[in-house]
């Protein structure tokens, strides 16, 4: 004897237990420009240390175009959520041929990060996220998002992510962003 679901109200509801969002959204900046800025300072590393996370970002100096940008991902962040976020740092991310990230975070005094895609050669890799939701599979809800020139990506600063290698023989160029809740 089945259940005719035509005849019983069974009074069941889709309830959603946990839920990661992320921003995409466009920049309208000089990016030539932008590129130009970041390369000159490519060798301007944050860490000289190869085993260090930090080892493949180099410092982007303070300058109007980075200015322009985080005002735009401000008031599209504002538009879409309602709240207010306050830059807390940025750097520039330039990946040679053979190049990728590892796994890694933006830490809990991040409440929100941010990459902005500069330069963006065919096959230079994708963006993926792991937002860790099964504790015995680390890749169950994993996302591939693919970069593209001009784009951004907003995502909770605690989510994993990594960047997979870029196999072009161009520079896959970026910047990425950290920005915390304005109280």
């Amino acid at each position: 004897m089945g259940i005719d679901s035509g005849m019983i109200d069974r009074n069941v509801e889709l309830m959603t237990m946990a839920k990661v969002e992320l921003i995409k959204g466009r920049v309208t900046s000089d990016l030539d420009s932008l590129s130009k800025i970041l390369l000159d300072n490519y060798h301007n590393r944050f860490e000289c240390e190869i085993d260090s996370t930090y080892a493949e970002d180099s410092i982007c100096p303070p300058n109007d175009i980075v200015d322009d940008i985080i005002k735009q991902i401000q008031v599209d962040f504002k538009a879409a959520t309602g709240e207010k976020i306050i830059p807390i740092n940025y750097w520039g991310h330039i990946h040679e041929k053979g190049m990728s990230t590892n796994t890694h975070n933006h830490g809990l005094q991040t409440y929100v990060s941010s990459v902005v895609y500069v330069e963006v050669p065919k096959g230079s890799g994708s963006l993926v996220f792991l937002p860790r939701l099964n504790q015995y599979k680390n890749d169950a809800y994993k996302s591939i998002v693919a970069p593209e020139r001009g784009v951004y990506y907003v995502f909770p600063g605690y989510i994993d992510h990594y960047v997979t290698r870029n196999m072009s023989d161009q520079f896959r160029i970026s910047l990425s962003l950290n920005f915390r809740r304005d109280e």
